[in-house]
């Protein structure tokens, strides 16, 4: 009877005995979480996600890391490029602007010179000649855009911000690109 008993005590002293050790941990041994910072470009482009693709891509003469890059070029002309890739598909977004001094703010894009910016939707690849098809096909028809800057990090090299902009031209078809995201892109 008495180990009967002993075995019952145990039975039950062992679980307090681990809630015991276990409330009695210190909680500063866990190590703290490390967020990352996201980067990159997304959108919705005609009704579908557009989100730019891990990876190294070449654009004409540019090489575009991790999917997003930026460039500021002669002038203080800031180009920001994203490009997805969807099996055999590939698509690219250039937004390009002329910096304010204050770099952050609002940049209106239209063609032609009623602007402060111009963007481009690709669909068709990222191969040279793609973009000079796109830019001559929607040759002002750029219409409707407005690219936000809401950080310029001229420290760590990279840009926030977002984007939006409609591009159509007669017998080609409308592109509507809204919700548009550019985060940490480094230049």
């Amino acid at each position: 009877m008495m180990a009967y008993f002993c075995r019952r005590v145990l039975f039950l002293f062992l679980p307090l005995l681990g809630g015991v050790v276990l409330f009695g941990c210190d909680g500063d041994d866990a190590p703290d979480p490390v967020v990352a910072n996201s980067s990159g470009m997304s959108a919705v482009v005609n009704g579908v996600d557009w989100k730019a693709s891990n990876g190294n891509f070449k654009l004409g003469s540019r090489t575009i890391t991790e999917g997003t890059s930026a460039f500021v070029g002669t002038g203080d002309t800031l180009t920001i490029v994203g490009v997805q890739v969807q099996g055999t598909d590939t698509s690219a977004i250039i937004l390009s602007v002329k910096l304010k001094p204050k770099k952050i703010g609002s940049y209106r894009l239209r063609s032609g010179g009623t602007g402060e910016g111009i963007a481009y939707f690709l669909p068709d690849g990222i191969a040279a000649n793609a973009l000079k098809e796109t830019k001559g096909n929607y040759n002002g028809g750029i219409i409707n855009g407005e690219l936000q800057i809401a950080a310029y990090d001229s420290i760590n090299y990279n840009v926030s911000g977002n984007f939006g902009f409609s591009m159509s031209a007669p017998g080609e078809t409308t592109y509507t690109i809204i919700a548009g995201k550019i985060e940490n892109v480094t230049f």
